[in-house]
């Protein structure tokens, strides 16, 4: 699966820790088992989510030709107590 993403995109990711192995599983789950994505019809844009260890990733992303173009993502952390 081939990852997109603009300078301004990679530098985001890079600043909040996202590697593309992590936006890879996000896709992955989301395209593939068709699970954990919302199609957002103002931007033509999906988001998808993925538990990944302790954390929730959330990846806004587009399919593009032989892959898909990521706009943005993030991740938080947190416990139920």
């Amino acid at each position: 699966m081939e990852i997109k993403k603009n300078a301004e995109v990679a530098k985001l990711l890079e600043s909040r820790g996202i590697t593309d192995d992590e936006v890879s599983e996000v896709l992955k789950e989301a395209e593939q088992m068709d699970k954990g994505k919302f199609y957002n019809e103002e931007t033509g844009q999906y988001v998808a989510s993925k538990k990944i260890g302790e954390a929730v990733y959330w990846v806004r992303y587009s399919p593009a030709d032989s892959g898909y173009e990521v706009h943005s993502a993030y991740w938080h952390k947190s416990t139920l107590t």
